[in-house]
């Protein structure tokens, strides 16, 4: 019912966010997904409200490899 809800609140997410990916362990047992968006709380929002039986959790990740532009800035003020 939870995979359900979260397909069918996709199309309708936040305007500026974008669904990068998706991914359920083996068991299906728990998912997470990988938004682009400049307001993560929006995204939270939207999915308590949509689909209020799912624990939502957002953490904040750069993308590692292939290298993103944002990888490039943590090197930078990290090595400065």
């Amino acid at each position: 019912m939870v995979g359900r809800k979260v397909i069918e609140a996709i199309p309708n997410l936040p305007k500026g966010t974008a669904l990068i990916s998706s991914h359920t362990d083996a068991r299906q047992t728990g998912a997470w997904c990988i938004y682009d968006t400049e307001e993560p709380e929006a995204v939270m929002n939207f999915l308590d409200e949509k689909v209020p039986e799912m624990a939502t959790e957002m953490i904040p990740v750069i993308q590692f490899f292939p290298p993103s532009a944002d990888l490039y800035k943590m090197i930078h003020i990290f090595s400065s």
